[in-house]
């Protein structure tokens, strides 16, 4: 049985989301970690603490303008928390179904509004197609789409798990000059990146 009741962890999971995947606030959410907190992208590798989670969410995130992450489902067990996304960009194409492959999160609550752990699942393969296919609609119909950062398909799976109409996507890292764009893992010259 978890020492914290199910509504503290649910609050605590609306505020994680509502502040990273939404409202795209890194430095914001970084800082719902513990200081001794593991982040383990299991493609990128691992980071331990606020400022190493920040520095690689502001690193891959703005090397991305286009990708947004709406929520599929989620599940809250005790202390944990999983939930599946899907990495989406628009299609500059009018009309047309937007690009997308899924990823799945396991949080750990540590209380106090705070995490100590996630880890991030997704495939290399799904991703790398994306992003090719991605890139050659946007040389077909609009070569500057991925600056316009467009969110216009949240889903229709998790109705709190969006931003308000009109909104308009201001990831924290965008007009930073101190933000280091994270292309590939070589890239990385923190934490314990994962080998190429």
């Amino acid at each position: 049985m978890s020492e914290f009741s199910r509504d503290e962890v649910e609050d605590a999971f609306r505020h994680y989301y509502l502040t990273g995947p939404v409202f795209e606030d890194w430095k914001a959410w970084s800082e719902l970690f513990t200081d001794d907190a593991l982040y383990w992208d299991h493609y990128w590798g691992r980071f331990r603490g606020p400022r190493e989670i920040e520095l690689f969410l502001d690193g891959t995130m703005s090397e991305a303008p286009a990708v947004y992450t709406p929520m599929i489902w989620y599940v809250i067990d005790g202390s944990r928390v999983v939930w599946k996304g899907v990495n989406r960009a628009d299609n500059p194409e009018p009309g047309a179904e937007p690009f997308g492959f899924e990823s799945l999160q396991i949080l750990t609550y540590a209380g106090g509004g705070q995490w100590s752990r996630e880890e991030d699942w997704w495939i290399a393969y799904e991703s790398q197609r994306f992003a090719r296919d991605y890139a050659a609609a946007c040389a077909r119909h609009d070569p500057d789409h991925p600056q316009k950062m467009t969110r216009e398909n949240w889903g229709d799976r998790v109705d709190w798990a969006r931003p308000p109409a009109g909104h308009q996507a201001k990831p924290s890292w965008l007009g930073r000059t101190d933000v280091v764009p994270l292309r590939t893992v070589r890239d990385i010259d923190f934490g314990e990146r994962n080998p190429t």
